[in-house]
């Protein structure tokens, strides 16, 4: 079962070109600075992006979209393309503080082109073997930047994500 074109109540459908267009928003990404550093080290962790308030109103959200999509039929692992049909999720995609950190790491010029909620969830038995994600990805050539923004605390004893120091060469 498929939850393109459905309205959840806790979201509206992403706008259409046109719609966009009457919005008067402002979707341009804008120059800035950030405080972090500009290379890759093993002193590099997690940036923090938002507080503990945001950051729960983020995971309320999806909690509530992920229980939408499942009630459907989907999978905790199927709310792809969010950034297409989910307001908020393109709201965070184009967050200022992200495309910050984006823009220190490849550049000015970024495209968000995708927005995937992923949610592994306790005791579910599929493995993600070691892989760089620019192989699932479209692009070529794959200059390009994954973030991955954890709605959860991310420690060793619930499986949190694992890097290959220097793998980042390797293509």
């Amino acid at each position: 079962m498929s939850n393109q074109g459905v309205t959840y109540k806790t979201d509206k459908i992403m706008p259409t070109w046109e719609q966009l267009a009457e919005m008067g928003r402002d979707l341009q990404f804008y120059p800035s600075v950030t405080e972090h550093p500009k290379v890759l080290t093993q002193n590099v962790k997690g940036i923090p992006i938002f507080d503990e308030d945001e950051i729960g109103e983020h995971r309320q959200y999806f909690d509530t979209l992920l229980a939408s999509v499942m009630a459907e039929g989907g999978s905790s692992y199927s709310i792809i393309s969010a950034h297409m049909k989910y307001g908020k999720v393109y709201d965070l995609l184009t967050h200022p503080k992200i495309v910050a950190c984006v823009k220190d790491l490849i550049g000015e010029d970024v495209i968000g082109w995708g927005a995937h909620y992923f949610c592994k969830m306790p005791h579910d038995p599929k493995t993600v073997g070691w892989h760089q994600d620019a192989g699932y990805w479209p692009l070529s050539p794959s200059k390009t930047v994954t973030v991955w923004l954890a709605i959860d605390d991310a420690a060793v004893e619930n499986g949190a994500m694992r890097f290959i120091s220097g793998s980042h060469h390797l293509g």
